[in-house]
């Protein structure tokens, strides 16, 4: 008779091949996890290398921030020193113009005009005064045209008093400080 062989050998082969298939399966995932851990560390990594880069730009950043701040600081205090210096030098430019005016004024007047009040704002002058006759008053507004300190003389107003024993004028003139006498004051807004 014929040796016939009834273990379960393809059963026993099959079994045999399914475990060596799990453990290859078990290999690579294994493997395919090593693999996703090793990429999760490198990105871990990268983040946290992108971290401090992102940290140190901000610290400078601020330290930027501050020196802007006190760039703007200095840029301020220069300005308003600037200010102060150019209405200073205004100033001392100006500190003369009232001798001046006066001097020249009285050199100007005619007799038979007389000043009641005198105003100036900035360098406008404004003049009430009477006048004995017309004549002499013309006289005194041409005097004011021909003179190096003064410019732009006008005659607001002139009415003749009949109230006075004599014949009397009272009238308003007006007139500019020449710009080379007194230089043009600053702005209250520029000098603030």
């Amino acid at each position: 008779m014929a040796h016939v062989n009834l273990l379960p050998w393809r059963e026993k082969q099959r079994q045999h091949q399914k475990q060596q298939y799990l453990a290859g399966l078990l290999a690579v995932a294994a493997i395919v996890g090593l693999i996703f851990w090793f990429i999760g560390q490198a990105i871990d990594q990268q983040i946290s290398n992108q971290n401090s880069r992102n940290q140190y730009l901000e610290r400078e950043i601020a330290v930027l921030d501050a020196q802007i701040a006190e760039i703007k600081k200095v840029k301020d205090s220069k300005n308003a020193i600037e200010q102060r210096m150019a209405l200073i030098e205004q100033l001392q430019a100006s500190r003369n113009v009232a001798p001046i005016v006066f001097d020249e004024l009285a050199k100007l007047v005619p007799p038979g005009v007389a000043f009641e009040s005198m105003t100036r704002s900035n360098n406008r002058i404004e003049i009430e005064g009477t006048s004995d006759s017309n004549n002499r008053l013309s006289d005194f507004m041409r005097a004011l045209d021909n003179s190096k300190v003064f410019v732009a003389a006008e005659l607001s107003t002139i009415k003749s008093d009949s109230s006075a024993a004599r014949a009397i004028s009272n009238f308003t003139l007006t007139f500019s400080i020449n710009p080379n006498v007194a230089p043009l004051e600053i702005e209250s807004s520029e000098a603030q």
